[in-house]
């Protein structure tokens, strides 16, 4: 009897190859009643909260992702899937069938492979102190408004100030939302990365031998860090290799308009 169970037993969806197979903005396409790609960053109505004007919801289309400034709600296509259709993630199986038919995907072709090893628990992922966290990103947190006023600055000149806000520190983004986490780390750290690699790239240039000495020195430290934090440690040469890309090509414009 059991035998026959499993030969019936549907096989279920695999959650990475809908992520691979549909992009986040074209479910931001589908499902938002507005769409605003002209901006550098695409912006969409947040299904999370009341939202009825473009704005606090912005759509990141390379790493698959989208943050609102309004609500605080961010994540990746299944996320944002999951609002638009009202299905929670904890309904994860629903929500993957109903995109599958959605958006016109063979069942067979996104099924999970089957696997008959025995896998194991996997471990708590691997955090930041709070000292590290702020040696790295200058903070062991990050600030999100939760709360609005509206301001009139012109008569029919109306906009919403933030006034209140929620933070969220990167030990427990960390485990809550480990993908979220990583593009944090990499986006916030990067700047002052490249700020330090041109001032290392000054130094060398001018003869300034000690101070660039310390200041790959800390280069050095941050990119230690940076490889700790990182949840998903494969991530690690992309990030460094698009860094590389920017300085040279920071430097490169400034030389030009030289």
């Amino acid at each position: 009897m059991k035998t026959a169970e499993r030969k019936n037993a549907v096989i279920p969806i695999s959650k990475d190859k809908i992520k691979d197979l549909i992009p986040i903005m074209d479910v931001a396409r589908k499902y938002s009643p507005k769409v605003s790609e002209k901006a550098k960053l695409p912006l969409i109505i947040c299904p999370f909260h009341d939202d009825h004007n473009l704005g606090s919801c912005r759509v990141y289309p390379s790493t698959n992702t989208f943050k609102c400034e309004a609500c605080g709600a961010h994540g990746d296509m299944l996320k944002l899937a999951s609002g638009y259709l009202d299905i929670p993630l904890s309904r994860m199986n629903d929500l993957l069938e109903g995109l599958t038919k959605e958006f016109g995907i063979s069942r067979d072709s996104v099924q999970v492979e089957p696997s008959f090893s025995r896998t194991k628990p996997a471990k708590p992922p691997e955090r930041l102190s709070p000292e590290e966290y702020t040696e790295l990103l200058q903070s062991d947190h990050y600030s999100v408004p939760c709360r609005f006023e509206e301001v009139e600055y012109e008569e029919g000149e109306i906009d919403y100030v933030p006034v209140e806000y929620t933070h969220v520190y990167y030990r427990t983004l960390a485990v809550k939302d480990p993908e979220f986490h990583d593009w944090v780390i990499c986006t916030v750290s990067r700047k002052n990365w490249l700020r330090y690699a041109e001032m290392a790239v000054f130094c060398q240039d001018n003869g300034y031998a000690l101070l660039e000495e310390a200041i790959q020195s800390i280069m050095a430290k941050t990119t230690y860090l940076l490889r700790k934090a990182l949840i998903n440690k494969s991530l690690y040469r992309g990030e460094l290799r698009l860094r590389n890309e920017m300085l040279y090509e920071s430097l490169f414009e400034k030389k030009e308009s030289a």
